[in-house]
C-alpha cells in the first residue's frame, strides 16, 4: 500500500469542491500540488478517478465508489484518533458491565443503555445478564468489571456496593390459587401454603421463609412463572410483577400479616482494589439518575 490518508483527504476535497483549484483554496496548497496528489494517487490505486476531458475535472465511476470508501477510512481514522485522546486522558477502552436478569427490560436500565451508546460511541461493551447471586460472583472473580443488581447481604469484602435505587414488591399468586379467594389472607392462611423465595448465595443469609412449605429459586422470573402455574405465593418485584407474561395471571394480595412488604435495593457493585474508571462513574450517575426519574412520574 503506497497511498496515504493526505491523498484520500485530497481525494475527498476535489469531489465536495467540484474542482482541484478550489480544493487547493480550501486545503490551503498550491493547485499543482493538488493535481500531483491525485494522479499519484491514481497510479498508486492503479485507477483513473477523474475524467479530465471537460473544463472541470469530474469523478468517473470507479472514482465515485473509492470515494465512499475514502471517507470511511477517513471516519475510521478519526475514530481512531478520539479513542486514542479519550485512553490518554483515563477513559475504559473496554467494559464488561453484569446486569441481574430481574432487571431486564427495565426502562431506567434500557434507556440508561441508549444514552452509553450515544455518549461513548467507541466503547467496546460487553454485557452479561445472570440469575440473583451471578453478578456479585462475576465482578469478584474479575469476569465483570461492574454489576448491577439487587442487593443481597454478604457480598464479601472485595465488592462495594453504592445504592442507585429501590424497587417496590408485591404479594402474588395465580388467580386459581385458594389464596386468591381469600380478601386479605392472614399470616396463617400464607403459613399453610408454599411460599416462592428468592435464594440467597449464602444460606446464612437467606430471606426466613413464613410457611413451613417453600421453595427456593434465584430467578424472581421464575418465582412469578411457577406462582403464575399456583405453586406458591411469593413477594416479587411490581415490575415483574406487571411483566407482560405474568400480569394476566397474577392476583395482588394485601396482607396485614407481612405488613408493609419490604422494598429491595437496586446497586451497582464493583471490587474495591479496581478503581473505576470515567464511564463506569458515568454510567452509575445516569443509572441513578434514570431510576429517580421514573420514581418521579
Amino acid at each position: 500500500m503506497r497511498w496515504s490518508l493526505d491523498q484520500l483527504e485530497i481525494l475527498i476535497a476535489c469531489a465536495e469542491r467540484g474542482s482541484f483549484s478550489a480544493a487547493a483554496r480550501h486545503l490551503g496548497r498550491a493547485q499543482s500540488a493538488i493535481s500531483t496528489a491525485i494522479a499519484h494517487l491514481e497510479t498508486d490505486l492503479d485507477c483513473q478517478l477523474f475524467d479530465r476531458t471537460g473544463r472541470m475535472p469530474r469523478l468517473t465511476e470507479a472514482g465515485a465508489a473509492l470515494l465512499h470508501e475514502a471517507r470511511a477510512v477517513i471516519r475510521q481514522c478519526q475514530r481512531l484518533e478520539s479513542r486514542a485522546q479519550a485512553i490518554g486522558q483515563g477513559e475504559e477502552a473496554r467494559l464488561v458491565l453484569a446486569i441481574d436478569e430481574a432487571l431486564v427490560e427495565m426502562p431506567p436500565v434500557d434507556e440508561s443503555l441508549e444514552a452509553l451508546a450515544g455518549h461513548y460511541p467507541a466503547l467496546q461493551l460487553t454485557l452479561l445478564y445472570g440469575a440473583q447471586g451471578d453478578i456479585a460472583g462475576w465482578v469478584e472473580d474479575q469476569t465483570a468489571d461492574l454489576g448491577i443488581l439487587l442487593r443481597q447481604q454478604g457480598q464479601g469484602p472485595l465488592l462495594e456496593g453504592i445504592r442507585i435505587a429501590h424497587l417496590q414488591q408485591a404479594l402474588v399468586v395465580a388467580r386459581h390459587h385458594p389464596l386468591a379467594e381469600l380478601p386479605a389472607p392472614s399470616a396463617g392462611d400464607l403459613a399453610g401454603h408454599r411460599q416462592l423465595l428468592i435464594a440467597s448465595r449464602s444460606e446464612g443469609d437467606a430471606w426466613q421463609p413464613l410457611s413451613a412449605q417453600f421453595w427456593r429459586l434465584n430467578s424472581f422470573y421464575s418465582m412469578a412463572e411457577l406462582a403464575t402455574r399456583g405453586l406458591g405465593w411469593a413477594l416479587v418485584p411490581q415490575h415483574i410483577a406487571q411483566y407482560p407474561p405474568f400480569r394476566d395471571d397474577l392476583i395482588h394480595l394485601a396482607s396485614d400479616a407481612l405488613g408493609i412488604p419490604p422494598v429491595i435495593e437496586v446497586e451497582t457493585v464493583s471490587r474495591r482494589d479496581s478503581g473505576r474508571g470515567p464511564i463506569a462513574q458515568w454510567l452509575q450517575r445516569t443509572l441513578g439518575e434514570r431510576f429517580r426519574d421514573h420514581r418521579l412520574r
